[in-house]
């Protein structure tokens, strides 16, 4: 009878044993956030002993204890094991809770978590928290080596995802350009877990590629969404079509010298043959400042524009005029018309011997005559006088006589 008491006895801490357990779960965090490890004593009544936290890594695979908390909520650091400082007890023992938390998660600190309560009289009871760390790759888009103009194909930009974990997806974005550009990924496997991709865009330098947007488009699980970053396409080239202008933006005199290159040029003002004018000019970069507008400026001047792959030239001949040179010239041409006006008076006077104006107020009573004359014609005509000289005589009285006639 005994005996059969003890196997009911046994049988029944058998079942309440096999229905204890630890509940936990796996955790994934983003490299430097915070992350809960929790853990769970459910279905028992027994007194609780100790809860013991332990780890393992790729590179350690043994379990190492790290933490243990009391039944009173006292907690001990066993090891660092990288942890110290950065590991908090967040459970309550009472209520058979024995969850941490990890600040600052690194990459080191991803493994496999040991959740280990003791209790009495059954023993422990465990269960495992895997702890997987994420990783944001550092991404940049550049090229090793600034391509120059030419015809052969090179490296125009490489987008670079490094230390990604897991590894992240890299493509393009070139819009229509991306008809001449060729694409090739590569990527490099770390020690520590972590990967670098390098997606590369080809193509032969042109003019016309340079300054062509293209963008690097990154998608990978430790980001909220993809990211994209924009780049310019850099082609170096020498100076092209120098153009020498006068710029309209400055209250001076200004010459502009404009030339296409990339780099930007270096300019050099000269002057042909003649000397440099001294403090009449002032040169500055693309720009030359014509201080005082006399003679002296007068000549032809030449810009220089040069970067490391070549160099072009432009040319601008100057010539001023003083403004005393400019009033001498148009008092000069009032004089030779006065002249020529007394002239011409002179010479009227020697064949007329009499004034222009004069004539032409001799001229006022013929035009007012003429009416009358015409008259005095009618009726000598019927007389059969001559016609013109009717005419000729009329023209000849004074005005009294005129207005009598009519």
């Amino acid at each position: 009878m005994l005996l059969k008491l003890c196997c009911v006895i046994l049988l029944i801490i058998q079942r309440d044993t096999e229905s204890t357990q630890v509940i936990g779960g796996r955790r994934t965090v983003v490299l430097g956030e915070d992350v809960d490890l929790s853990c769970r004593l459910i279905e028992t009544d027994e007194d609780l002993e100790q809860i013991t936290w332990q780890k393992s890594t790729w590179e350690e695979t043994q379990n190492h204890n790290f933490m243990l908390i009391q039944p009173n909520g006292v907690t001990k650091f066993i090891a660092p094991n990288g942890l110290s400082g950065r590991v908090q007890f967040i459970g309550n023992p009472s209520e058979n809770l024995g969850s941490i938390r990890i600040t600052a998660v690194r990459l080191l600190d991803e493994g496999t978590f040991t959740c280990i309560f003791s209790v009495f009289p059954s023993g422990a009871y465990t269960t495992e928290i895997p702890l997987t760390v994420l990783v944001p790759p550092v991404v940049n888009v550049t090229v090793d080596v600034t391509p120059v103009i030419g015809q052969n194909e090179v490296v125009l930009a490489t987008c670079v995802a490094a230390g990604a974990k897991p590894q992240a997806d890299v493509t393009w974005k070139t819009g229509a350009f991306g008809s001449l550009l060729r694409k090739v990924t590569n990527s490099t496997q770390h020690a520590n877990g972590t990967t670098t991709v390098l997606s590369h865009l080809l193509g032969v330098p042109t003019k016309a590629a340079n300054q062509q947007q293209v963008q690097c488009v990154v998608n990978q699980s430790a980001l909220v969404t993809e990211k994209t970053y924009n780049y310019s396409i850099n082609i170096h080239y020498p100076p092209q079509s120098v153009n020498i202008t006068l710029s309209e933006a400055s209250k001076t005199t200004v010459l502009l010298c404009v030339a296409d290159g990339n780099p930007h040029p270096n300019y050099t003002w000269s002057r042909v043959v003649q000397p440099w004018p001294g403090s009449s000019v002032r040169a500055e970069g693309d720009k030359l400042h014509l201080l005082s507008l006399n003679s002296e400026l007068n000549g032809l001047y030449v810009c220089e524009a040069s970067n490391p792959y070549g160099r072009a030239t432009g040319s601008l001949y100057v010539h001023t005029s003083s403004e005393t040179s400019a009033v001498c010239w148009v008092l000069l041409v009032i004089l030779c018309l006065i002249v020529s006006a007394c002239m011409a008076l002179v010479w009227y006077w020697w064949k007329y011997r009499q004034f222009p104006w004069s004539s032409i107020v001799a001229k006022a009573p013929e035009q007012t005559i003429s009416v009358s004359s015409k008259t005095r014609r009618h009726d000598k005509v019927e007389d059969g006088e001559d016609d013109s000289l009717a005419a000729t005589v009329q023209t000849r009285k004074e005005p009294e006589e005129e207005e009598e006639v009519s």
